[in-house]
């Protein structure tokens, strides 16, 4: 049976009230169940409570679950998105684990649109549309206890895990890199703990950002010009703790070095 808008107004609230208080709170599948639609809805009303420049304060986009094997774990037969707001970008300054709950990190390729794009939008039009291929890296946060992640609706009403964004100075140019062979490599105080490949995000990081333009337009939304779009976690996610250094080593995007406190 749908939820009512009550219903999803409610299940906001308490998201909305555990991202303010930095309070974790059980996840909402605990109580109900929840569709993907039902979730992006009250994903999309939490953003606006916190957003109060509303779309004027989105810098763009981000996607999760962009691994099949992702997808298999939690239930779902694509990635999914959320919205990447100016107050979460991180300009030079240490990761603030006190106004955050349990922050993790992990390095992601992001994209810098120099066009809008709406469908039908293919891989080569994503490249095509491509001002600039940036290092990103995330610091995830769940506003549930213990990182319980028991469905992927959940994930996607709790902003697709957003928390932090950090984007590196080097931008180059899509055709002077082979997005699928762009390696990472993140370590902790000195000691690799995370490596990957862009192949690992559906074999091409371009390849989700052509669904993103899909599927936003089922949300009467679409990517824009200027925007960046963080393609999706290549490292597996590292929790993080004050004090430490994380040294994000990109193949050919330059490097990282990121304290917490």
């Amino acid at each position: 049976m749908p939820l009512s808008q009550d219903e999803i107004d409610d299940l906001a609230t308490r998201l909305y009230e555990a991202y303010d208080g930095k309070e974790p709170i059980p996840p909402l599948s605990d109580d109900v169940e929840l569709t993907t639609e039902e979730a992006y809805q009250i994903q999309f009303e939490v953003f606006d409570r916190l957003s109060a420049g509303g779309r004027d304060d989105i810098v763009g986009h981000k996607l999760g679950l962009v691994s099949e094997a992702k997808q298999e774990q939690l239930g779902i037969p694509e990635p999914i998105f959320g919205y990447v707001a100016h107050e979460t970008v991180l300009d030079n300054e240490p990761i603030p684990t006190e106004e955050m709950i349990a922050p993790r990190i992990e390095a992601e390729i992001g994209i810098i649109l120099d066009d809008d794009l709406e469908p039908p939008v293919s891989t080569t039009d994503v490249l095509t549309a491509t001002r600039a291929v940036v290092p990103v890296v995330e610091i995830l946060e769940s506003r549930f206890q213990g990182w319980a992640i028991p469905s992927a609706q959940d994930v996607i009403a709790d902003l697709t895990s957003a928390g932090k964004v950090i984007v590196g100075e080097q931008h180059r140019d899509v055709t002077d890199l082979d997005l699928k062979m762009e390696g990472i490599a993140v370590s902790v105080d000195g000691e690799v703990e995370a490596t990957g490949l862009g192949a690992d995000v559906m074999s091409n990081p371009a390849r989700p950002v052509a669904w993103l333009a899909e599927r936003l337009d089922d949300v009467d939304d679409h990517l824009r010009e200027g925007e960046l779009v963080m393609t999706g976690g290549i490292s597996a996610a590292i929790d993080i703790e004050p004090g430490d250094v994380y040294h994000v080593e990109f193949s050919s995007l330059g490097s990282m070095e990121i304290r917490a406190e």
